[in-house]
């Protein structure tokens, strides 16, 4: 009898392309992910590998200029590419709930955090009285750190620090007590100090709640440190996935591994040089046959420009989709 905690989320072949005036932008090619409940699983890649993207798509927040969308999203078994625009309204802010990466943008200045809080309570508790949903906000921003909850309520969002906006933000998203947070670089522009503690929170959060967070960022220390599993995109593809402490100790994609070499020599405090990928991402507009990476890649073969690797196997959970990589040896059998 297997012991894997239930799935969540069941991300297959997910597809997603976009009108440009250069043509049909193909952001999202061929993604599959799997997610527990209580489990956070970090998604990884530079500016335009489609994170962000993945995050909308899930729920279904796609622009005007989207042009198609294929392949499967079940969350709890339920497709949510089938659903009517309806039912994929009761979910949002239901069972999924998001942290945009700009807390300022996504609150709305005209309103005080306490209008906003009980805005956002009225889909899942139509029934509750102001005075409840009023209670129950306070209780949350004190859960997620604010000083003097019950008098800051009456605040409007300019008269918050970006790190206390953000975990507002948390605090809104949790209000409606979701099965899925989606963190959308929740993180971006806070000092290291905040930072810190919006990863604490986070972790806090999924062990008191038992909520699964999709967490995106672009910090590789970030996602080794909060993560259960990680997700590696790479111009709207992943390229790599598997538990944290195992892609981590052994990447085995050459994208994995240039990232972290980027990521160590940031963090290098000596004269040496900064690392950096050569190359551009590619044109999404004219998607390159073969491996998506090869042009950048420092291990290319001539089989890479002919056709696109598979994931392959490079150790218990943990795949690549590189020809170069093998999955480990097994260890020999005891003799009886």
């Amino acid at each position: 009898m297997s012991n894997a905690p239930p799935s969540l989320l069941t991300v297959r072949d997910l597809s997603v392309s976009f009108a440009t005036t250069r043509g049909e932008a193909k952001v999202l090619r061929g993604v599959s992910l799997d997610m527990a409940r209580g489990q956070i699983v970090g998604v990884v890649g530079e500016s335009g590998s489609g994170k962000s993207t993945l995050a909308t798509a899930l729920l279904r927040l796609m622009p005007g200029n989207l042009l198609r969308m294929t392949g499967e999203m079940a969350l709890d078994g339920t497709d949510l590419l089938t659903l009517s625009p309806a039912r994929m309204r009761a979910l949002r802010g239901a069972r999924i709930s998001m942290i945009f990466q700009d807390p300022m943008s996504a609150l709305n200045p005209v309103f005080s955090i306490r209008t906003l809080m009980t805005d956002v309570q009225r889909a899942k508790t139509p029934g509750a009285s102001r005075a409840q949903m009023h209670a129950r906000a306070v209780a949350m921003l004190d859960k997620v750190g604010i000083p003097d909850a019950a008098e800051r309520i009456r605040d409007y969002p300019h008269q918050f620090s970006g790190g206390m906006r953000q975990r507002i933000m948390i605090a809104m998203a949790l209000l409606t007590e979701p099965d899925l947070l989606i963190a959308d670089e929740p993180t971006t522009a806070l000092d290291v100090t905040i930072e810190a503690q919006i990863v604490r929170l986070l972790e806090a959060l999924r062990d008191n709640t038992g909520v699964s967070i999709l967490f995106i960022s672009h910090s590789l220390g970030l996602v080794a440190e909060l993560c259960d599993q990680v997700v590696v995109m790479y111009a709207g593809t992943v390229v790599e996935s598997g538990p944290a402490d195992a892609l981590f100790a052994r990447p085995a994609h050459p994208y994995t591994q240039a990232l972290l070499a980027c990521e160590q020599s940031t963090r290098d405090q000596s004269d040496a040089k900064l690392v950096v990928i050569p190359g551009e991402v590619p044109d999404l507009t004219r998607v390159p046959t073969g491996c998506i990476f090869a042009g950048r890649c420092a291990h290319v073969m001539p089989e890479c420009r002919a056709q696109v690797p598979a994931l392959r196997s490079a150790g218990p959970g943990h795949r690549a989709a590189c020809f170069l990589v093998q999955a480990p040896s097994q260890p020999p059998e005891a003799a009886p």
